[in-house]
């Protein structure tokens, strides 16, 4: 990128140049016309030496004529390279952003993928747990007991963060927990 704008001052430095150039040329063009438009208004032609001068002014204004010819190509030129330059540094930070832009995206994609099977992941335990609270509620009306006291069930969240609890213990155990409030009877007499 610094290349590209080392380019361009680069350019538009030359372009000012020559604009400024060929304004001054343009200002001798004219001041040489006038001094010659001056010497043959005073018919001084007799003298060599005014002749001399008149050469050398004839020449002079020939030479700037061509040079003023070939500035406005030379700083349309100068104009459409500035224009390229800028055009070229203007791709660079689009395909950059693109750049950024993909790689935003496959992030995005990753993540939404991560997330998809974290909510499948909590929708398996979800409904495992409704199972677990469909089976206690059926115990719970076999038995005519409350298996879970009122202030664990307060809120959803302590009801599922205890079902959790229970799931895990009986996945790692192999087997059932007894209920904290009501213990199994002891052993028959």
């Amino acid at each position: 990128m610094a290349k590209i704008d080392d380019k361009i001052s680069l350019a538009e430095r030359k372009l000012e140049e020559t604009k400024a150039k060929f304004e001054a040329d343009k200002a001798d063009l004219t001041s040489l016309i006038k001094q010659r438009a001056k010497l043959e208004a005073e018919a001084v032609f007799d003298n060599k030496q005014d002749g001399k001068r008149i050469i050398k002014i004839d020449r002079q204004r020939d030479r700037l004529r061509s040079q003023l010819e070939i500035y406005p190509d030379l700083i349309k030129e100068m104009e459409s390279r500035v224009e390229a330059s800028k055009k070229e540094k203007e791709e660079g930070i689009l395909k950059q952003n693109l750049i950024r832009q993909r790689k935003v995206a496959k992030e995005i994609e990753e993540k939404s993928r991560e997330l998809v099977a974290t909510l499948g992941k909590a929708d398996e335990i979800n409904t495992s747990l409704t199972k677990l609270w469909e089976q206690c509620s059926g115990l719970a009306k076999l038995t005519n007991q409350r298996v879970i006291s009122p202030h664990v069930t307060g809120g959803s969240q302590g009801t599922l963060k205890q079902l959790y609890g229970i799931i895990k213990w009986e996945v790692e155990e192999g087997k059932s927990r007894p209920s904290p409030r009501f213990p199994s009877p002891g052993p028959p007499i």
